[in-house]
């Protein structure tokens, strides 16, 4: 599978509903018991600022979308990748390994020595899908630095929330 790893163009933006359909169900998919029915975690709108912002990461071969990611600066010496998503299709074939790896390699081309990510685990129960992320995580090198109330982080998002929830900050050292 020779898979190209880039930044989104405009061009890209004719792709838009797909990413945003894909988006969505791997969210549904894997969070639907923390989110309330309905749930979208990104807009058409979004996704396409996203694009002209360059800051969404894709994994292509020809026309099919591997996968994406955000990527967004916090400061000079970091930034954050979130919203790393695989196309179920291709899912358990590397194609997360490979967007971290090309993100962490983006932001340490744009001069970041930092990478944060987030993830939203849930207070009332264990979430299997949070249990592998954070081994995973922590297994190619990020450190659980800080967990938060999900409001602090991302004012309002708790009336989204089916459960009550905390935002874990995980760090890396890039460069």
């Amino acid at each position: 599978m020779d898979i190209e790893l880039r930044i989104a163009t405009a061009i890209d933006k004719q792709r838009v509903d797909f990413l945003v359909v894909m988006i969505n169900e791997v969210y549904k998919e894997t969070e639907g018991n923390i989110w309330i029915d309905d749930y979208q975690r990104i807009s058409k709108e979004q996704l396409i600022k996203a694009i002209c912002d360059k800051e969404l990461l894709l994994a292509v071969n020809n026309q099919t979308i591997y996968g994406c990611a955000h990527l967004l600066r916090l400061n000079n010496l970091a930034y954050k990748f979130k919203m790393l998503v695989a196309n179920p299709k291709y899912k358990g074939t590397g194609i997360g390994s490979k967007l971290v790896t090309y993100v962490e390699q983006t932001a340490l081309g744009k001069g970041a020595s930092i990478m944060q990510l987030e993830l939203l685990v849930p207070t009332e129960f264990i979430h299997q899908d949070k249990v592998f992320l954070h081994n995973w995580y922590t297994r190619i090198g990020y450190e659980l630095k800080e967990e938060h109330n999900v409001d602090y982080v991302h004012q309002g998002i708790s009336r989204f929330l089916k459960t009550g929830c905390v935002a874990k900050v995980y760090e890396k050292v890039i460069g």
